[in-house]
Order: C-alpha cells, then sequence, then structure tokens
C-alpha cells in the first residue's frame, strides 16, 4: 500500500507540475469559460438553466476530457518510447499497481480542476445552486472521466510519440467541439446534431446538464459513456496482448 501511495503521489506531482497541464487543463478551459460567459451573458436561458451554470459544465467536461485522453494518453506514448513502462516492470511495484497509481493520480488531479472550475464560476461569475447540484454534478463529471482514461490509454498505444500527440489534440478537440462541448448541438446543423449526439463527450456533458437544470436525467447516457470505455478499453488492450506476442 505505501508503494501505491508513493507511486500516485509521484504520478500526481509529476502531472500538475508540467506548464501543459497548467495551460491545457486549467488556464484554457478558465479562458474559454470566460469568454463564453462574458460573449452570450451567465444569465442567458439554456438547456433549462441558466448560460453560466451550462457553460460552467462544458468547459469542465472540456477539461477533464483534455487531461484524460490527452495528457494521459501523451505521457503513456512517451514513456513507452523512453522505457520507462520497461524500466517499471524491474522495480517491486507490480504492473497493475503502477496502472492503478495512474489511474488514481489522475481522478485526484481531476478533483481540483472540478474544484478549481467550480471555485472561479463561484467567484468570479457568482454563479449560484445548491449545495446538492455543486455536489451531484461534481461528483458525476469527476466518476464520468473515467472511460476518457480508458480512451487515453488507447492512444498511449500509438508507438510514434509525435503522432499520438497530434492525434490525441486532434481527437480531444474533435469531441469536445462536436459533442457541444463549445455551443449546443440546437446550433449546428442537422448532420451534425446527428453524429455529436453519439459521441462520449455528449452523453458525458449532458448528464451534468440534466443535473444543474434540475430535470430528469437520460440514463441511457450512462451505459452508452460505459460502452465507450469499455471498447476503448479492449482495444487498448488487444493492441497491447499483439505487441507483447510479436
Amino acid at each position: 500500500m505505501k508503494s501505491f501511495v508513493a507511486q500516485s503521489r509521484a504520478e500526481m506531482l509529476r502531472l500538475v507540475r508540467s506548464p501543459f497541464f497548467l495551460l491545457f487543463s486549467v488556464l484554457m478551459p478558465v479562458a474559454f469559460y470566460s469568454i463564453f460567459a462574458v460573449l452570450n451573458g451567465t444569465s442567458v436561458e439554456v438547456g433549462g438553466t441558466t448560460w453560466g451554470t451550462y457553460s460552467l459544465m462544458s468547459m469542465t467536461a472540456f477539461s477533464l476530457i483534455g487531461t484524460a485522453a490527452g495528457q494521459f494518453g501523451i505521457r503513456l506514448s512517451y514513456e513507452r518510447k523512453d522505457g520507462l513502462i520497461r524500466l517499471m516492470k524491474l522495480t517491486p511495484l507490480s504492473t497493475g499497481a503502477w496502472a492503478s497509481a495512474k489511474i488514481a493520480a489522475h481522478l485526484l488531479v481531476h478533483l481540483i480542476i472540478i474544484a478549481v472550475m467550480f471555485g472561479y464560476s463561484a467567484i468570479a461569475f457568482r454563479t449560484e445552486m445548491s449545495a446538492w447540484l455543486w455536489v451531484a454534478s461534481g461528483l458525476w463529471l469527476l466518476v464520468g472521466s473515467i472511460p476518457f482514461l480508458a480512451l487515453g490509454i488507447l492512444l498511449g498505444m500509438i508507438r510514434n510519440t509525435d503522432a499520438a500527440t497530434a492525434i490525441a489534440n486532434l481527437v480531444y478537440m474533435g469531441l469536445s467541439v462536436l459533442g457541444g462541448l463549445w455551443m449546443p448541438l440546437s446550433t449546428f446543423p442537422d448532420w451534425m446534431q446527428k453524429v455529436g449526439s453519439m459521441l462520449p463527450s455528449h452523453a458525458y456533458a449532458s448528464v451534468s446538464w440534466s443535473i444543474v437544470a434540475g430535470g430528469e436525467v437520460d440514463w441511457l447516457d450512462v451505459p452508452v459513456l460505459l460502452g465507450y470505455g469499455a471498447m476503448f478499453l479492449m482495444i487498448a488492450l488487444m493492441l497491447h496482448r499483439r505487441r507483447e506476442n510479436a
């Protein structure tokens, strides 16, 4: 247990000390949230709630997807290239404990991001919600980010680190924009709405939108998101086994 805790702490420190984390996971979502809030007005009604609250859920999801799918995947690709993964197999720490420590560290970082985004919204834009809605939406955003860690594992299987970085950023931005995280899907053409509604990013954010709107959650979004996560993980495991047997 001590080695697991130590490894988790090391992984978390490595991530938060990265300038890319500060830029892409904190500063950029905060900047986009501020711009959208100012341009659209925080009190404008959308999706059964205000734009300030709706966009807060969107930009927090945007940040967590980028951290999970982008930074997690890119880091894994570099660790594979640098031989760190092979080196870890020579240590007393098991592969399962090492992988679990990385996931635990990222979830702790996700919790920090949620706290930062929610705190900034409450202070800068005076966003008001009941304690229950703050907690429920935050917990969902945390738990719902797990399938995107599976996507990060899949992206980390890319051997070429330059390609992994480019593909991860493309996937991350594509999921965010097409999934309706930047602007509601209703503002898109019909064909884009159909595509966006099927993406895991939309299912992820949709639950949080429903929670803060006080409406009925479409629980079909949950198995959709879990299904994507399972698919990402299975493909990653298949690729890993194929390389191990090659």
